[in-house]
């Protein structure tokens, strides 16, 4: 994937990744330690943590898109190398978080999602 063309977003925007949209992966292993090494990725890349979140959602039932989108993620990392947190030692002691949720988003449970 080091010469792949960069998406233009994270994550495809029109259709929502499903349980039962496609034929399963081969190798849901092969999947799974992409979505494991994405998942430690996100500290330090926060701008991936939502599509990672999402594909994560399927571990238990992988899917053709799942891998689609699982590439797509790792094609958007290797076009942003110079992107991240660059973590120092700090003196301030307080910490401030936001969250945002989607209400009734999963095609599947219509339930809602946070990120």
């Amino acid at each position: 994937m080091s010469a792949c063309k960069p998406p233009l977003t994270l994550i495809d925007t029109k259709p929502k990744l499903s349980d039962n949209s496609s034929t399963p992966y081969e190798d849901p292993s092969h999947c799974r330690s992409i979505a494991w090494a994405l998942q430690y990725l996100t500290f330090v890349r926060p701008d991936i943590t939502y599509a990672v979140q999402q594909v994560c959602l399927f571990m238990h039932d992988l899917r053709e898109e799942h891998m689609h989108a699982l590439k797509r993620i790792v094609c958007y990392i290797q076009c942003t190398l110079d992107h991240g947190l660059h973590l120092y030692p700090s003196s301030v002691s307080t910490l401030i978080s936001y969250t945002d949720a989607d209400w009734g988003v999963c095609a599947d449970t219509i339930h809602s999602t946070s990120g």
